[in-house]
C-alpha cells in the first residue's frame, strides 16, 4: 500500500509532543471519506489526507513514520498482526482512563502495570489491570455482574493466548465481579 501524506504543522501545533520519528507507529482512525481524501483523527488532531481506496469510515489504524520533514509528514499502514478471535463488539467502548505505574518495592520494580477504564452503555465500567515483569504477564479485569462477567470470563483463554503472545511471556487473567458502588443519598 502506498504511503500517503497529513500536514505535519497542523499535526504539531495540535500533538506538539507527539514523536514523529521515522518507524514510529501511531494509532489513527478514519472519521470520514469522500472520494479520494478523508479526514483521520491521529493524536486529537483531525487531518485530511488522500486515502488508500480500502480505508472506509470507521477503521481504525496503525500508521508507520515513514517521513517528516518540511510540511508533510509521510505515513503508511503498519504491518497487521496476525487477526485474533474477535473480541465480543461491547469491548469496542471507548476508553476513558489510562494510568501506567512502575512498581516501587524491591521485586516490583522490574514489574510495569498499566490500568485502563472503560465506560459503556452495554458493559458499564471495565477496569482492566495489566502488569508485566520479567516472567509473567497478569490481568485482571473487573466487570459489573451477571451476562457481562460471564462474556468476559467465556473469553478469557482468548486474552491470554494474546496477552503471552504479544508479551512474549506465560500469561494469566483472572476476571472478577467489580463491586457494586454504595449508594449513600438513596
Amino acid at each position: 500500500m502506498r504511503p500517503f501524506a497529513v500536514d505535519l504543522v497542523l499535526l504539531r501545533s495540535t500533538a506538539p509532543d507527539l514523536p514523529l520519528v521515522v518507524g514510529r507507529v501511531l494509532a489513527a482512525r478514519v472519521v470520514e471519506r469522500n472520494g479520494r481524501h478523508g479526514i483521520i483523527s491521529l493524536a486529537g488532531a483531525f487531518l485530511t489526507a488522500e486515502l488508500p481506496e480500502e480505508l472506509q469510515a470507521g477503521d481504525r489504524l496503525r500508521l508507520v513514520v515513514q517521513q517528516a520533514q518540511g510540511d508533510q509528514v509521510l505515513l503508511a499502514l503498519a504491518q497487521e498482526p496476525p487477526p485474533l478471535a474477535e473480541p465480543p463488539r461491547a469491548l469496542h467502548d471507548p476508553v476513558l482512563a489510562v494510568a501506567h505505574e512502575r512498581g516501587a518495592g524491591e521485586e516490583e520494580d522490574r514489574a510495569h502495570v498499566v490500568t485502563v477504564r472503560f465506560e459503556g452503555e452495554a458493559l458499564g465500567t471495565v477496569e482492566l489491570r495489566i502488569a508485566l515483569d520479567d516472567a509473567l504477564v497478569h490481568a485482571l479485569a473487573a466487570l459489573a455482574g451477571g451476562p457481562v462477567l460471564e462474556l468476559a470470563r467465556e473469553h478469557a483463554p482468548s486474552l491470554r493466548a494474546a496477552l503471552a503472545t504479544a508479551a512474549s511471556r506465560p500469561a494469566e487473567v483472572e476476571i472478577v465481579e467489580r463491586p457494586r458502588p454504595l449508594d449513600v443519598y438513596g
